[in-house]
Parts: C-alpha cells; sequence; structure tokens
C-alpha cells in the first residue's frame, strides 16, 4: 500500500509538471561583428556598443520583475553565429508548451537584402544579422524565417511576445553609438540579390502574438546614452523606463504610448511599431488581465518651465480639442491650449504644481471639451412622469394604431407628432402643414379627436409618431452623465442635431437618438446615423449607454467636418477603380452587380508642388449606422505612401495590401464615406482608433452593407520638439469620398 501511495504521488507530481504554464526567454544581444582577422569581404562592418547592455538588462527585468521560469542568454559572437542563433530558435520551439508565455528579443544590427522576385514595391526583404555575417554566403536570417519561427511557437498555443530592437525591424520584426557619439544599429549595406520567390505569410499578430519592433522597415533604429552614461538602444531604454514606471499589469496600448513618448523626450526619430490584435492591446506585456483608464490617456513629451507649457503625446486622432481638461494620480489637472496635428498637443496646469510633472507621465481626459465647443448638441424633453406612469400612458397611446392611424419610429417619416411641452406642462399634436393641437389631459380617445381634426392636405391616412418625454430622475441622470463629455445637452432643440425619444415597442419603454432634418443632410455628414439603438429605460447601465452613443455620434461628426491645415493637402484622392469597364468613380453612386477595386487617384495640381515627404497613410470608412472600419494598413501591413504607391509614378494605384487587393462587388444599398487620413507621424493602435461599433446594430438597408464586403490601429520627427513660441506645425492632411449604392442605375 506504502508503495502503491508513493507510486500515485510521482505519478501526480509528473503530471503537475508536464501541466504547468511556465514563462520561457531567449534573449539575444550582439555587439561584436568586427571579425579579429581580417577578411577579404567587401562589407564595411561596424561594432555596436549598447546590445549586449540591453540583452542583459532585458533578462535581468524578466527574472525580477516577471519571474520568468528558464532565461537563455545569447550574448557573446561565439554564441550568436548564424548556427547559433537557429539551434537556439529550434531550443525555444521544442521547449514551448501549450499556454506556455514565450518572450523572444533581439538586440543587434538590421538589415535589408534585395529580391527583385518580392511581392512588396520596394523590393527588399529584412533580416537580422548574426555576429558571423561576415563570412558572407547569405549569413543573415530573412523576415520570412523569422516568421516561420514566431508562427511555430503561436502554432503551440502559447503567449507569445517578441521584441526586435534593430534597423528595419518593422518588417520581421539597429544602426549604433558610442557613450559619446550616437550610431545606428544599420549596416550601410543591401545584400545582393536573392532573386526568391517569397510565398505571402501568415503575421504572427494574427494569431496571437505581440510583436514590438523599434523602427519601420524602411528606418534606423538609434542607440543612445542612458542616465548611467553608457550606451543602450534608445527604444531599449525608453522601454525600460516605460515598464520600470508602470504596473505589470498595464495595458499594451498605454504602454505603447509611454515608450513613444519617452523616445521622443529623448530626440529619436523613429517609429516602434506594436502589432497585436485588439484583444491583445487591452491584455498587459505578457498576456495577462490588464487594467487601464476609462478615458484616453495622454503622456509628457516636453516641458518647458520659462513658459509653463507642457508638450503632450495625443492630439486630434484622440478626439482631443482645446479646452480639453485633464487629471493625473496625483491631482494635478491641465487644460488644452493648442493642437499640433494629429498627434500632439500642449497645455498648460490649472491646478496642482509643475515641478510635481516629469517626462513620460501620464494624464487622463476628466472632460471632453470645453462647453463651448461641444462634438455634438443633443436635446430630451422632460416632465414630472415617473418611468411607469410614461410607460402606461405610452401603451395606451399604442392602442391608438388603426386602418386610418399608423403608429409610426421616432426615425420614420410621419403626418402628425406628439410631442409633452415641458415649460407648459401638456401634450402638443402637430402636422406637417403647420396646424397645433394642444391636449391638457392626455388620453388616447383625446390624442385620436386632435389627430383627426388636423389632417393635412386631405389626407385622411395618419402616420403618427408619438414622441415620450424623459421622467425627472432620468433626465438629471443624463444630464450628468454628459456634463463630463464632448456632448451638449442642450436647453432647446433649436440647436441640437440629435434629438431623444421616447416610445413603447413590445410593451417596453425605450428610448433612442434621433437625427433631425435628416432629408436637409449635407454632404459633409451625409452619413451620420439616422438613430441609434433604442435603450430600454429599465436596462442597468440606461443613462450610460445613451451617454456612449452621443459620444460615438460626436467623434464621427468630427472626423466628416475635420479640414486639413492650409497647404498640407495630400496629393492623391481616393477613387473605386470599376474592374468591368476599368472607368474611374471619384464620389456618388455605385450599383449592385458593379465589381470595384479601392484605388489612390492622383491630383496633378496639387502634385506639381508637393515635395514627396514619406508619409504613413490610413483608409478607414464610416458608415450610415456610425460604424468604423479600418481598411489600410489592414493585419499589420505596410502603410508608409513611398511603398503604397509605387514611387508616385502612377495616375491610378490600386490599394495593395502587401499583394492583395481590395475589391468587391455592390451588392444591396448603403451610403458609406471613405477617408483618407496621411500624416508625417505614425498613429499608435490604429485597429483600436478606427475600428468602432456604430450606434446601431443593423442597418436601414435592406441588404448587407457593400463596402463592408471589403475586408471580413505616435510618433513625430525632431522639428516638433521645439517649445519655442513659434511652434512648426506636423504636416497631415484628409480627404474624404461618399458612395451611395442602389440597386439600379
Amino acid at each position: 500500500m506504502k508503495n502503491l501511495s508513493l507510486l500515485l504521488l510521482i505519478l501526480l507530481t509528473f503530471t503537475i509538471q508536464d501541466t504547468y504554464a511556465k514563462k520561457i526567454a531567449l534573449i539575444i544581444g550582439i555587439d561584436k561583428y568586427v571579425p579579429d582577422t581580417p577578411t577579404s569581404e567587401t562589407i564595411t562592418w561596424r561594432n555596436l556598443n549598447g546590445a549586449v547592455r540591453d540583452a542583459n538588462a532585458m533578462s535581468n527585468v524578466l527574472k525580477c520583475k516577471y519571474q520568468f521560469d528558464e532565461i537563455k542568454l545569447l550574448d557573446t559572437p561565439e554564441q550568436t553565429t548564424t548556427a547559433g542563433l537557429k539551434a537556439a530558435f529550434k531550443w525555444l520551439t521544442n521547449n514551448t508548451n501549450p499556454d506556455d508565455i514565450v518572450f523572444f528579443y533581439y538586440a543587434g544590427h538590421g538589415s535589408q537584402v534585395e529580391n527583385s522576385q518580392h511581392f512588396e514595391a520596394d523590393k527588399t526583404q529584412e533580416c537580422i544579422v548574426p555576429s558571423d555575417a561576415y563570412k558572407g554566403e547569405q549569413s543573415y536570417i530573412l523576415d520570412t524565417e523569422l516568421n516561420a519561427f514566431l508562427l511555430s511557437l503561436t502554432d503551440k498555443n502559447a503567449v507569445v511576445t517578441a521584441i526586435f530592437d534593430s534597423c528595419h525591424s518593422g518588417s520581421v520584426s539597429r544602426n549604433a553609438i558610442t557613450a559619446a557619439t550616437p550610431v545606428s544599429r544599420s549596416l550601410n549595406h543591401k545584400f545582393p540579390d536573392i532573386k526568391t520567390t517569397v510565398p505571402k505569410t501568415i503575421p504572427p499578430a494574427t494569431r496571437g502574438a505581440l510583436i514590438i519592433s523599434a523602427a519601420q522597415n524602411n528606418e534606423t533604429a538609434s542607440e543612445t546614452v542612458n542616465t548611467e552614461g553608457l550606451p543602450q538602444g534608445a527604444f531599449t531604454d525608453a522601454f525600460l523606463q516605460a515598464i520600470n514606471t508602470s504596473s505589470s499589469v498595464e495595458d499594451v496600448a498605454t504602454l505603447e504610448k509611454r515608450i513613444r513618448s519617452l523616445l521622443r523626450f529623448s530626440g529619436k526619430v523613429q517609429t516602434p511599431t506594436f502589432e497585436g490584435q485588439e484583444d491583445r492591446m487591452t491584455k498587459s506585456l505578457f498576456g495577462g488581465a490588464a487594467t487601464g483608464a476609462d478615458n484616453p490617456l495622454l503622456f509628457v513629451e516636453k516641458i518647458d518651465a520659462a513658459t509653463g507649457e507642457l508638450k503632450l503625446l495625443g492630439g486630434a486622432a484622440l478626439k482631443i480639442s482645446k479646452g480639453t481638461t485633464l487629471k493625473n494620480d496625483k491631482g494635478i489637472e491641465l487644460e488644452i491650449s493648442s493642437l499640433d496635428g494629429m498627434t500632439n498637443s500642449y497645455a498648460k496646469v490649472i491646478s496642482g504644481d509643475l515641478k510635481g510633472i516629469k517626462e513620460g507621465d501620464a494624464f487622463e481626459v476628466k472632460v471632453w471639451s470645453h462647453p463651448s465647443r461641444p462634438n455634438l448638441v443633443v436635446w430630451s424633453a422632460k416632465s414630472d412622469l415617473d418611468d411607469a406612469t410614461i410607460t402606461s400612458l405610452g401603451n395606451e397611446l399604442n392602442s391608438l394604431s388603426s386602418s386610418k392611424i399608423q403608429l409610426i419610429k421616432p426615425w420614420e417619416v410621419g403626418t402628425h407628432t406628439l410631442a409633452y411641452d415641458e415649460t407648459a406642462k401638456n401634450w402638443i399634436v402637430s402636422n406637417t402643414c403647420g396646424a397645433i393641437t394642444t391636449i391638457n389631459k392626455i388620453s388616447a380617445n383625446e390624442v385620436k379627436k386632435a389627430v383627426e381634426s388636423s389632417t393635412c392636405n386631405g389626407n385622411s391616412n395618419v402616420k403618427l409618431l408619438v414622441t415620450l418625454p424623459l421622467s425627472s430622475s432620468q433626465y438629471d441622470k443624463l444630464s450628468k452623465e454628459l456634463s463630463q463629455t464632448a456632448t451638449k445637452l442642450s436647453g432647446t432643440s433649436v440647436d441640437a442635431s440629435y434629438i431623444l425619444s421616447g416610445f413603447i415597442t413590445e410593451g417596453k419603454l425605450k428610448y433612442a437618438w434621433t437625427l433631425q432634418s435628416a432629408n436637409a443632410q449635407s454632404d459633409e455628414v451625409k452619413t451620420l446615423p439616422l438613430f441609434s439603438d433604442p435603450v430600454p429605460v429599465t436596462k442597468e447601465a440606461f443613462s450610460y449607454t445613451l451617454q456612449d452613443q452621443a459620444q460615438k455620434i460626436g467623434a464621427i461628426k468630427k472626423w466628416m467636418t475635420l479640414h486639413s491645415p492650409p497647404n498640407m493637402a495630400f496629393p492623391y484622392d481616393l477613387c473605386l477603380q470599376n474592374l468591368d469597364d476599368n472607368s474611374i468613380v471619384d464620389g456618388g453612386k455605385i450599383y449592385e452587380g458593379q465589381n470595384m477595386r479601392l484605388a489612390f487617384k492622383k491630383n496633378p495640381a496639387l502634385f506639381e508642388g508637393w515635395k514627396k515627404k514619406n508619409m504613413f497613410l490610413y483608409v478607414f470608412m464610416i458608415d450610415d449606422s456610425g460604424a468604423m472600419q479600418l481598411l489600410l494598413p489592414f493585419d499589420f501591413s505596410d502603410n508608409k505612401s513611398d511603398n503604397i504607391l509605387e514611387g508616385y509614378e502612377k495616375d491610378v494605384v490600386p490599394v495593395n495590401l502587401e499583394g492583395n487587393f481590395i475589391e468587391f462587388t455592390v451588392e444591396g444599398t448603403g451610403v458609406d464615406k471613405m477617408f483618407l487620413l496621411a500624416s508625417e507621424e505614425a498613429i499608435p493602435n490604429p485597429e483600436q482608433l478606427f475600428n468602432v461599433n456604430g450606434v446601431r446594430s443593423t442597418r436601414s438597408a435592406a441588404s448587407s452593407d457593400p463596402l463592408m464586403s471589403l475586408l471580413s490601429s505616435i510618433n513625430s520627427n525632431t522639428r516638433g520638439l521645439s517649445m519655442k513660441p513659434r511652434k512648426v506645425k506636423t504636416v497631415w492632411s484628409i480627404s474624404s469620398k461618399t458612395f451611395e449604392s442602389t440597386i439600379t442605375e
């Protein structure tokens, strides 16, 4: 019996060990690239100074802060050869089990390899460079090999995080520095043409991995001097500062902004990229549950002690406007004084001490904007009746529905309206001819009499809209919710874009925001939602849901009315290319059955004076339910204009997502607005910013959205760091096209 018990204990122990999800890491740092003995190779190699220090610092933080179980550190020339790195990749794959937390880190040189058969426009592949690359003979590891390695980890259902602190790492995912003179982690060398067909690969980020790169694929990654006066990778230095000043459960999206603000403070112009699906970006660095702020965070990039002005990472792209107030965990409050492009703003302290603020500090939005500059103005009637009484009255009025009186929803066009006058505390029936009848004591019979006595143009068929007011208690709750937002609850319906209307459906009292004068919309805001999803008054988060819907509508209205700064128009417009006859559609009507491709069209007048700046391009769409969808970049594709627009030589350039065109067949009816945002700055997490659910769960169109079938995420240059009175504005541009699909020509 004792032996059996011992055997069971041993088996149980092995079972627990086998099922234990461990934390395992592979860390690589390469400083030495120049061989001790001269070679006949013509490549000029340069040693790095901080990559090994980076690797060791990263290894230490994994041990101390994150308690990793197993760490393999490669930091000598003998360990970091091509063969050594590939063997280490195999070790990590073989030792990874389902649910393991896996971390990969590389600091060293990055370079590019010419490949004339590559499907990307620049005809190059990115690579990392082992310590024995001086031997030639393709002694490098290509992005496709790294991609396969990372996929081998995700295929095991591990939680994968990878960091590349190297030059051109945005597609694999470093130029160099001494303690006295900063240098770059790039070889300044393009390897010979490998003339190899490259299969289209699956981005590991679409399989749940988080891939962090120190620079875009066409950028260099710098080294810097850390606070101890020692050389270190600029990105890794900012990364370590960020994680050491934040909690271990901070979400990745917030961590990215913190890192970018620190990089800007150090004067580095590289653009780090964080590739991760939306659910991964809302988790902590290694995939655990995270805590984040309810509102967006802005980070301090620069402090001018003389003027008291702070430059912040966060601007118009976050829907920040002049007058927005911010607060931090110390109780210090700021007010936005001006915006600088899509991603920057300036602020001054309005409460607290400027001396209590340092670069990299986070501030959360407290009040979205000044009341005189709201994103959206709304109105709602209120009454002294309680919810139960309003519900009972609504059900009684529903009995009016007959062959001659049709009750309609608030967003439908009718002949008569019944509404509550909160000033006179009575009810009013009005018709489209302008006739008004007052009802002092409301009942179904009294409403019927008023409607039948006020027919319009001899039309005896009545379409009656009954719009029920809010109870005083619900109105007060909604008013409180909206008071801290960019939505203004007006005291009159005259200046309101949306009205809150109550109605009874299936015996329940519900309220919905409804667009006023829907038929008189300008082209600029033509795709604003006609109405929002009705919210039951019994819903636990009733007032919060209405506030959230209003905020979403206000945000898309702000995008629709946003205009480019003077003389900053990007010289390309969005268009559709009709694949049936090769014609170009610049906007307006498109028809069911047409086969379309999304494209860019050159504007010759603007192009003539353009200086061909390499811009980040974002294409997104807003439909008439208020939903936003990001079309470019997609699945972490490249979105730099030099590549996307293929050297700016063609008049029409299809949107090409690394070999995949955006094509669709028009189906059904609907109105959609597409935007092209061009910016010198990369916008962090554009997937989170531009992929937003609408305020209505289903479209009013009978068929599916024709354009949603197209597809089944801040960093600036150093000139933006100037704190002089005359600020240098960041270059950005926005344009849009509206497409209305109909069934027949």
